[in-house]
């Protein structure tokens, strides 16, 4: 009798080790690689603005690699025209400003950044820089 309550002890303390053993393994885990990020939406927007003067420029094309490009507006804003975007891969993301309207709005070099998939999430401020006259 006494032989059948130490199995059963034996038993249940190896299911109970076993089970926190298995927890802390995967507390552990979560805690080096993070929990898996979700897709989120949001509205890509955002404001090109000269780096000398801070003055908004109208007539520049915005372009990203999740897949839009649009034109900033007479205030130097810009917003994704598909409106509401899925973001689904969590990193880098690359953004180019390019003067299409040559000499209008003055020249501007082609400017390009990474932002990180956080970033849409708010207004992004982009400034680009003149081309100078002695080119």
């Amino acid at each position: 009798m006494f032989k059948y309550f130490k199995e059963k002890k034996q038993k249940l303390l190896r299911f109970l080790f076993g089970t926190f053993s298995f927890t802390a393994l995967m507390f552990a885990f979560q805690a080096c690689y993070g929990m898996p990020e979700r897709p989120f939406e949001t509205v890509v927007q955002g404001k090109v603005t000269d780096m000398e003067t801070n003055d908004p420029i109208q007539g520049l094309q915005v372009s990203s690699d999740i897949g839009f490009t649009t034109t900033t507006n007479e205030k130097g804003i810009f917003i994704d025209p598909i409106g509401l975007r899925t973001i689904y891969e969590w990193g880098e993301y690359h953004i180019t400003v390019t003067d299409i309207d040559s000499t209008e709005n003055g020249s501007y070099e082609t400017f390009d950044t990474v932002v990180w998939a956080l970033d849409f999430t708010q207004p992004i401020e982009l400034q680009v820089k003149k081309v100078s006259d002695a080119q």
